[in-house]
């Protein structure tokens, strides 16, 4: 599991999810679990010489038998919803150790008994060790599950405010008043020549401002209204510049991509950013060229944008501030064997490819 920083206000909040204090949270539990074990003094009946084998037998019993539930049971099973397997399994896991330590350890140290040699273990010790053994399996747990909130929480809240500075600076960036100024500038001189166009201009800014300010405020939006987004985007974009031109071409696998949600403006920024970087010149026009393939578990996404000239340009083309906030933004919204992000060049052209799930 990631570990993202908690609140620095919150000492105790720190230490239970940092990873920077995980072997001090391991040795306070041991150390913990030592100490409940020798004031409970199961071992009082015992020979001298006897007790400390026990003691220590019976220590790494319940040692293995809380570390398998936290690591084990807890992540497979009650992590994942899988409420009733997991009691099966605590009730297993409790069967095997207190099997162990009753009847083979029981056997092994059945001798060492002060007052009553070759006794054997009682029904009622057998629950009471049971029950035993469940508070500390519960109470693992309930760490483990803090743990869990705490993080979950932390992404959560950590995400929200990424999205919504990436949404802000999308606006800023992406529909400025200049950008605007030119639209409806191209506007105006279409009117008389070319209606059919100037219609289209405007309904095409319509659609973008309207994703903008009120689909990407959504938690999820529509596969497809995202790939409208970016089709009237770089529509826009191509009335504006002369020597431009962009395909997207769409393979599914999907029989109806509608029903297909993701988090809004997430291939948008390698749009803007391919557009921001492009070349532009009579000799040699500028393209982008976008592919999804979508199929039932995952979307391929793939972005490529003809070379910079400047070798300035080719060196901080994904680089600084925007890249990080992207991949930041990846591993926030999916675990890090989810998704795949590549960024490649060559001679002529830069190319992002990302992989994300369904």
């Amino acid at each position: 599991m990631k570990v993202y920083q908690a609140n620095k206000n919150s000492g105790i909040i720190n230490f239970l999810v940092d990873a920077r204090y995980r072997f001090l949270r391991h040795i306070l539990l041991l150390l913990w679990l030592f100490l409940l074990l020798v004031n409970v003094n199961f071992t009082s009946d015992f020979t001298v010489d006897s007790r400390y084998f026990l003691f220590l037998t019976m220590f790494m019993t319940f040692v293995m038998m809380i570390y398998v539930n936290m690591y084990v049971i807890v992540p497979l099973f009650f992590f994942k919803g899988k409420y009733f397997a997991y009691l099966l399994a605590v009730l297993m896991l409790c069967i095997t150790g207190l099997t162990f330590l009753i009847f083979i350890i029981g056997d092994l140290f059945n001798n060492y008994h002060i007052n009553d040699q070759h006794r054997t273990f009682q029904v009622n010790e057998y629950f009471e060790s049971g029950n035993f053994v469940m508070l500390l399996i519960l109470l693992t747990t309930t760490v483990k599950l803090l743990q869990r909130w705490i993080v979950d929480s932390t992404r959560m809240s950590e995400l929200m405010t990424l999205t919504m500075n990436l949404e802000l600076n999308e606006l800023k960036n992406q529909i400025t008043p200049h950008f605007l100024f030119n639209m409806l500038n191209n506007i105006k001189a279409l009117i008389r020549n070319n209606p059919l166009k100037a219609t289209d201009i405007i309904v095409r800014l319509s659609d973008l401002l309207r994703y903008q300010l009120y689909e990407s405020s959504n938690e999820k939006v529509r596969l497809t209204s995202e790939i409208k987004f970016i089709t009237n985007f770089l529509s826009l974009e191509k009335i504006r510049r002369d020597y431009f031109d962009f395909t997207i071409q769409t393979d599914n696998e999907v029989p109806d991509l509608r029903k297909i949600e993701i988090p809004p403006n997430l291939f948008i920024p390698f749009v803007e950013n391919a557009i921001k970087h492009s070349t532009e010149s009579t000799e040699n026009a500028s393209s982008i060229n976008i592919t999804f393939f979508i199929t039932k578990k995952e979307i391929s996404f793939s972005c490529s944008n003809s070379m910079p000239l400047e070798k300035e340009s080719h060196q901080n083309l994904y680089g600084g501030l925007g890249l990080k906030n992207i991949a930041r933004r990846l591993q926030l919204l999916f675990n890090e064997d989810e998704y795949k992000l590549k960024i490649s060049s060559t001679a002529n052209q830069y190319t992002v490819n990302l992989k994300i799930p369904i």
